[in-house]
């Protein structure tokens, strides 16, 4: 199994984080990425901005953490920002009526703008 960190690339800028999916995710994705965000909501970390650009496949499940990671953020005061929709990823965003749920902007830097 391969790391979550080849897959997520991270930096911070104050106490957002700015995050990019790389590739295929799998099923087995979802508790690590949780956990991977949750270390960051640790960190201080409150707003997640996840560019999803090189993101190639995402299954359901890696979409529920999405979700739980949204939940975890908003439970202490922060948000989850979607950037960088495309391919796959952005069909199943339409379809299951994520935009209801989640913020989105086309790339990082409108997201950085729009919430600091």
């Amino acid at each position: 199994m391969r790391e979550i960190t080849e897959r997520v690339k991270f930096r911070k800028e104050g106490d957002i984080g700015l995050f990019r999916l790389l590739g295929d995710f799998d099923i087995e994705d979802r508790e690590p990425l949780i956990v991977y965000f949750d270390d960051k909501l640790r960190e201080g970390i409150r707003k997640f901005i996840i560019d999803l650009s090189e993101a190639t496949y995402i299954p359901s499940a890696v979409w529920g953490a999405l979700i739980t990671i949204l939940k975890h953020a908003r439970e202490n005061n922060g948000d989850v920002y979607i950037t960088g929709l495309n391919g796959q990823p952005a069909k199943v965003f339409q379809v299951m009526s994520f935009d209801k749920v989640f913020k989105t902007f086309p790339d990082i830097n409108e997201a950085l703008k729009n919430i600091r």
